[in-house]
């Protein structure tokens, strides 16, 4: 399925970006849209096998849903893939880490296996941020007991420096740049950035959905 149609069907548009690798391989589906390029695993990944849509516990912070399918380079959904995700705290810290003082915790963890379409989703907190680092989630799919991409997904500036105005987010906006980023400043644009994007739409509560389609080969 086209990534424009999946997210219309789910009540946005998606502009496609197409993304150049290191090489200036321009990495493309049979539908014309980016695949999903990696982003390195960074060093707060821990494989709690928490299977799980909401991955909140007692975190407070803004409620955001995220929505993800899955599909192949022919553009086909993947089902039964597990879509595994981390992100730190409002505040900038994560679970689970002697380094942040949360050993045994597992807040904002968790995976889901996509559905018949390739779609899955998880209740979280927009999360905060940290020295060095845009505003991002961790992700990675598995399939058939196969690593096939370790990434980082964003966020639109101007809907995350509106959430950061939230009393919650003390620190405020987030002030590093994508080409300040510890991961994203080896790239000589903002290509690989623009394509991981999500796109955002809100419910009929006024909280926001954050959408990504996955493309893997």
């Amino acid at each position: 399925m086209n990534r424009t149609k999946f997210l219309s069907i789910l009540g946005s548009s998606f502009i496609g970006l197409l993304f150049v690798s290191a090489k200036k391989d321009i990495l493309l589906t049979d539908c014309n849209d980016p695949v999903t390029p990696p982003v390195p695993e960074g060093p707060y990944y821990k494989n709690e096998k928490l299977n799980r849509v909401d991955i909140t516990e007692h975190k407070q912070g803004v409620p955001i849903k995220y929505v993800f399918r899955v599909e192949d380079e022919h553009c086909k959904p993947i089902p039964g893939a597990i879509v595994d995700i981390w992100q730190c705290d409002k505040d900038g810290h994560y679970s689970d880490f002697k380094a942040e003082n949360t050993l045994d915790q597992t807040w904002l963890r968790g995976f889901q296996k996509t559905d018949k379409d390739g779609v899955c989703e998880f209740i979280a907190i927009f999360p905060g941020w940290y020295k060095g680092r845009i505003t991002h989630l961790h992700a990675k799919v598995h399939i058939d007991d196969k690593t096939v991409l370790t990434t980082n997904l964003f966020f639109p500036k101007e809907f995350e420096n509106k959430i950061y105005q939230n009393p919650l987010y003390s620190k405020g906006p987030n002030p590093i740049s994508i080409l300040e980023d510890i991961e994203l400043r080896v790239d000589k644009d903002t290509k690989r950035h623009d394509t991981l994007v999500m796109q955002i739409s809100h419910n009929e509560k006024g909280e926001p959905i954050a959408k990504y389609t996955i493309a893997v080969v």
